[in-house]
């Protein structure tokens, strides 16, 4: 059961902060409502990589609800004195998979994993490679201050950098096409069957976890042309198109069609008389 919450947004809780300090880009709010809204009032668990002084986990903890269970990762020790009802804190490396191992082992599944901890493309990577399978079904990953990935020197990449977690996201993209390829070695992997989308924003990058089964094309309706394209046009009508015309053809389906769209109806009788 989903419990209703105030429609108070995540712009008004950071707006109206009068908790812990966080420091937010404003357009990320608007990418934030678009895709954490479905979770506000389930029973679900967030985790957040990069805790800095706690305030987003508690803008998180108000925004998603009481039932939500709010986890924070952070290298700084001193993170462990922010825990409070709801919110648990663990210390770590997140470029450590022993460590994103036992976060797993401990909490299951993750609804929704927000990486906003070092900014280093190359923990980026590591973090999302080891925690993807450790998301849930119908999750969210979000990876945010991505134009770090613009800067160079501490932060290792900048344009055109094959280390960059930019560079390493067209890959991702592939790999959910692969169903659709020709090509001999672009075979189908654990990205093509779990990746359900990628929305790419202004330093934010949003990944969709779902179960995929290979996408399935079909044709419906009669053709309007005799051929097109330089196909004739019963070329293009496969057996599953052609029983789809064939059950519209059916008395029942005509006398249905005549009472939902009598207009329609008349048009299409009066064309067929006119040939």
């Amino acid at each position: 059961m989903r419990f209703r919450l105030p429609t108070r947004s995540l712009r008004w809780h950071f707006d109206h902060n009068d908790g812990r300090m966080m420091d937010k880009w404003m357009h990320y709010f608007d990418i934030y409502e678009r895709h954490f809204e479905p979770y506000r009032g389930r029973k679900i668990t967030i985790l957040e990589i990069g805790v800095s002084h706690g305030g987003s986990l508690q803008m998180w903890r108000k925004y998603f609800g009481r039932r939500a269970t709010i986890v924070g990762v952070d290298i700084e020790p001193r993170v462990l004195e922010l825990a409070e009802p709801g919110i648990e804190l663990h210390v770590g490396d997140q470029s450590d998979p022993q460590f994103l191992q036992r976060l797993a082992d401990q909490y299951g599944t993750f609804d929704i994993i927000i990486d906003d901890g070092s900014h280093l493309p190359t923990h980026q990577i590591a973090s999302i490679t080891h925690l993807w399978p450790h998301l849930a079904d119908g999750g969210v990953y979000l990876v945010e201050d991505l134009h770090t990935n613009y800067w160079g020197g501490y932060y290792e990449s900048c344009r055109g950098n094959p280390a960059s977690f930019i560079s390493w996201l067209p890959d991702r993209i592939d790999d959910m096409h692969a169903f659709h390829s020709r090509e001999p070695d672009f075979v189908i992997n654990e990205w093509t069957i779990t990746l359900g989308g990628v929305h790419a924003y202004d330093s934010i990058v949003v990944f969709d976890k779902t179960k995929r089964q290979p996408p399935v094309s079909r044709k419906s309706g009669r053709p309007a042309f005799e051929d097109i394209y330089g196909y004739e046009a019963n070329e293009l009508i496969d057996d599953d198109h052609r029983a789809q015309l064939q059950s519209l053809s059916s008395p029942m389906a005509r006398l249905r069609r005549a009472r939902r769209e009598p207009r329609a109806t008349i048009q299409r009788a009066t064309g067929r008389l006119r040939r």
